[in-house]
């Protein structure tokens, strides 16, 4: 093993159950988490050179780590999957992608991470940016800092993403939960 190889394997190792904790909670599957940090990986090292020792490298990882999920999502949605011709030939041409295939049949690996599949439903449905935010604060316990660095935005930025973020995954989860809404979310409702 190079000395390039065993630098960057010691560094990035006490990051690796964070970055899978992130991946979990991105994608909703252990399976495309662990791709996921793969690429991030594969993309950190590529980049390695580039890396400024004594910058965040935790952050530095994360962001790498979001931008792929960015990336893979967005060509996930352009890609289409057919459904099953032969087993209804009159559905041909409807297509289906392959996130909403995969976040419709819940593999329960969430629930073992620790979100609840209406937790983890809830977060689904909020946008990547928004999603990342609860993901980054609430679940991986970035400081705004960090966060900032991640996604490559100003703390303001984070701070307000976060706040909305929080009141959207709020009001989705108070009917489910069978809980009224605050009253200061019926009000911006």
């Amino acid at each position: 093993m190079n000395n390039r190889r065993i630098e960057f394997s010691r560094a990035i190792e006490p990051a690796l159950d964070g970055l899978y904790a992130t991946a979990m909670r991105l994608t909703g599957s252990a399976s495309d988490a662990s791709d996921l940090v793969q690429d991030a990986l594969l993309l950190a090292y590529q980049g390695w050179d580039r890396f400024e020792s004594g910058t965040n490298l935790r952050a530095w990882l994360h962001r790498i780590q979001f931008n792929a999920f960015v990336s893979g999502y967005r060509r996930k949605k352009r890609e289409r999957k057919a459904l099953d011709v032969e087993a209804d030939p009159s559905k041909t041409d409807l297509f289906v992608s392959e996130y909403d295939t995969r976040v419709g049949e819940r593999d329960g690996g969430v629930v073992v991470q620790g979100l609840g599949r209406t937790v983890q439903g809830a977060l689904d449905e909020l946008s990547p940016e928004f999603r990342a935010v609860i993901v980054l604060a609430d679940i991986a316990e970035l400081s705004y800092r960090e966060i900032a660095d991640t996604l490559g935005c100003p703390i303001g930025t984070v701070m307000s993403r976060l706040h909305r973020a929080r009141r959207m995954l709020a009001k989705k989860l108070a009917p489910k939960l069978g809980r009224e809404l605050p009253e200061e979310l019926r009000e911006a409702a």
